[in-house]
């Protein structure tokens, strides 16, 4: 069973799911998806790796407040909150972007 719960991070309240252990997978979803799109791949990478797979702000179970935001920042607050100093990033479409902006920025994460 993956450990689940919230995070506080950047004034909000991100879901998450972790399973597994090992080298770090963050698993990042669609714009128009949830974690849950991650379905399949979870419990298989989960097998070798510690996985963590999240609802972004306003998708799933993660609320959307009404204050200014960056995904990437959110992906860096959750890293710290759960103790990951590095990972893997996997994302589709806007999980993508966000994957490649965030490693651009944070090479050393």
């Amino acid at each position: 069973m993956p450990v689940t719960g919230y995070a506080d991070v950047n004034g909000a309240r991100l879901y998450y799911e972790r399973l597994g252990a090992g080298p770090t997978v963050i698993l990042l979803h669609a714009g128009i998806a949830d974690r849950r799109m991650w379905d399949r791949q979870f419990e298989a990478f989960a097998r070798r790796y510690q996985v963590v797979r999240y609802d972004m702000r306003g998708f799933g179970q993660s609320k959307q407040p009404e204050t200014p935001y960056s995904h990437r920042r959110d992906l860096l607050g959750l890293m710290d909150a759960l103790g990951i100093d590095r990972a893997a990033l996997t994302g589709c479409s806007r999980g993508g972007t966000i994957a490649l902006d965030f490693a651009l920025e944070n090479p050393d994460r």
